[in-house]
C-alpha cells in the first residue's frame, strides 16, 4: 500500500465531543511509521472515493443526523461493501445509530439506517453523560466520555465490550463489533484515548502488524495516565 486513504464521514456535521481526533490519532499514529496518508472527506451530495482504507463517522444531535440522512442510505450499500471487503468502520455515537439498521426518535418517528451494524437504537429522555469504563473481550480496557440518550439493541451482534462503570448500550454491554468495524458511544475522543483501537484499526487496515515507535510510546504513556485518571474518579479498576 503506498498510501492509506482515510474517509471522513460528514465532519462537517457530525464531530462533536472532539470525534475529529480519531482521524488525527490515525494519520499521526501512521505518518510515525513512515506511511503516508490521504485524509478525504465526504460531504452530502458529494461522490465517494473509489476505494478506503478505513472509514470514519463521528456523532452529532438528532438535527444533524438528519441533515446527512438520506445521504446516508445513498451511500449505504457502498459502506456495506467495504465492510464486508474487510475494511474498518468506526462509527461514534450518533454515527453508529445512522450505520445501524433504524433510529427511533423520542417523538417516536423510525429513520431507517444504513445497516453496516446490525443494531436498534431508541432515543429516551435521560441523557448518559459522563466517563465510561469498558473491558473488552481480550482483557483490554478502555475508557472515554458518553453523551447520548440511546437504549441500544444488538440484532444478534457481538459487543465492543461490557461496562465496568458507565451506561454503554444497555448499562450492561458496550458498543458493537462486525468483522473489523467498530460502533461506540465512547468519545474522548476515543482513539487517542485508547491507542490499542487505534493500532488495531492501522494493523487491519495495512494487513501488517504495527511495531512502537518512540512518539507513540511516548503518547501512549499520556492514554494511559488519562484512562488511569478517569478509572480513579469513577472508583474501577484497569
Amino acid at each position: 500500500m503506498s498510501v492509506l486513504r482515510i474517509l471522513h464521514l460528514y465532519p462537517a456535521e457530525l464531530g462533536i465531543n472532539g470525534d475529529a481526533g480519531n482521524v488525527l490519532a490515525l494519520t499521526e499514529r501512521a505518518r510515525w511509521r513512515g506511511l503516508d496518508v490521504d485524509v478525504v472527506t465526504h460531504a452530502v451530495g458529494g461522490e465517494l472515493p473509489h476505494s478506503a482504507d478505513i472509514v470514519h463517522i463521528g456523532s452529532g444531535p438528532l438535527s444533524a443526523q438528519r441533515a446527512v440522512h438520506e445521504d446516508v442510505l445513498e451511500i449505504a450499500p457502498r459502506l456495506r461493501e467495504w465492510r464486508d471487503a474487510g475494511v474498518p468502520i468506526l462509527a461514534i455515537a450518533g454515527g453508529w445509530q445512522l450505520l445501524g439498521t433504524e433510529l427511533e426518535t423520542g417523538e417516536g418517528a423510525v429513520l431507517g439506517g444504513a445497516a453496516v451494524f446490525p443494531t436498534r437504537a431508541a432515543l429516551g429522555r435521560k441523557r448518559h453523560v459522563g466517563e465510561i469504563v469498558v473491558r473488552l473481550a481480550d482483557g483490554t480496557t478502555v475508557a472515554g466520555f458518553e453523551n447520548h440518550s440511546a437504549h441500544t439493541v444488538l440484532d444478534g451482534a457481538e459487543p465492543l465490550g461490557r461496562i465496568v462503570s458507565g451506561t454503554g448500550n444497555d448499562g450492561s454491554l458496550e458498543g458493537v463489533v462486525v468483522g473489523a468495524s467498530i460502533g461506540t458511544h465512547l468519545h474522548g475522543p476515543l482513539l487517542p484515548m485508547n491507542p490499542v483501537l487505534a493500532d488495531r484499526l492501522l494493523a487491519t487496515a495495512l494487513r501488517a502488524e504495527l511495531p512502537p515507535v518512540p512518539q507513540t510510546e511516548r503518547v501512549d504513556r499520556y492514554a494511559t495516565n488519562a484512562r488511569r485518571a478517569i478509572a480513579d474518579r469513577l472508583g474501577v479498576s484497569l
